[in-house]
C-alpha cells in the first residue's frame, strides 16, 4: 500500500446518504426541526430529496424500503452553541442523550430522527487538524 500525496489525498466531505422509508416526511424532521434547506436535485431521481448545509455539504434523504442502515450509520454536525441546540432539538419532542465531552474537549450529543437513523451533533473537535 503506498501513501497518499496531493493529488490523491481526500479534502472534504461532499455529502452523507440517509437511507429512509418515506423521503417527504423525513423531509419535513430535516427542514422544520434541524433547519437544513433543500436544494434542486442534481440527478434524475424521485427517490432522492438532497439538502444543504451552509458550509456546503450536502445530505441525501434516499427512500428505501428497507429503511435504515443496519446496523445504523451516523454523520455528525457541527454546531456553535450545542446546549441550545440540544433544548431546541428536545423541544421538538425528541429524545436525545446527555452532552458528553471527550478528551479533546469536543462535546457531542445523539438523536434518532422519525426513520431511526441516528444523527451526531457535536461541536469543533479541540485539536485541530492533524494531517
Amino acid at each position: 500500500m503506498t501513501s497518499t500525496n496531493g493529488a490523491t489525498r481526500l479534502t472534504g466531505v461532499n455529502h452523507v446518504t440517509y437511507n429512509v422509508k418515506d423521503k417527504d416526511k423525513a423531509l419535513l424532521f430535516w427542514e422544520d426541526v434541524l433547519g437544513i434547506k433543500q436544494i434542486p436535485s442534481q440527478v434524475q431521481s424521485d427517490r432522492i430529496i438532497w439538502l444543504q448545509l451552509p458550509d456546503g455539504t450536502m445530505v441525501h434523504l434516499v427512500q428505501n424500503e428497507a429503511g435504515p442502515s443496519v446496523p445504523n450509520h451516523h454523520a455528525a454536525f457541527e454546531v456553535e452553541d450545542i446546549s441550545g441546540y440540544r433544548e431546541h432539538i428536545v423541544s421538538n419532542d425528541v429524545e436525545a442523550s446527555e452532552i458528553t465531552t471527550r478528551k479533546d474537549g469536543q462535546q457531542e450529543f445523539k438523536f434518532y430522527d422519525p426513520e431511526g437513523n441516528q444523527i451526531e451533533i457535536c461541536t469543533k473537535s479541540g485539536f485541530g487538524i492533524l494531517v
